[in-house]
């Protein structure tokens, strides 16, 4: 489990934790990600093109209110929080 899964989990290295099946979630409709300030220092165009979009396209990644997600794309790295889920 990478440092970003475990810092949304709230668990720490040596943790135990258990992993279920969870039949009844539901696929999102809409997400609002917002970076966060001190990562886009010098950064210009669009971060949705450049981070979001090749991050989250053709894949299921789980997403909930208040998640944080390190993205990397060429030489630079940018970190965003997720604000807003809909559904909840």
């Amino acid at each position: 489990m990478n440092k970003i899964a475990r810092s949304n989990l709230r668990v720490r290295l040596g943790d135990m934790v258990s992993v279920q099946v969870c039949p009844n979630l539901r696929y999102g409709e809409r997400v609002h990600i917002l970076p966060l300030d001190d990562t886009v220092e010098g950064l210009n165009g669009s971060l949705f093109d450049a981070y979001l979009k090749p991050y989250f396209k053709d894949s299921s990644r789980p997403v909930r209110k208040g998640d944080h997600y390190l993205i990397r794309a060429g030489m630079k790295s940018v970190e965003f929080k997720v604000t807003e889920t809909d559904p909840a």
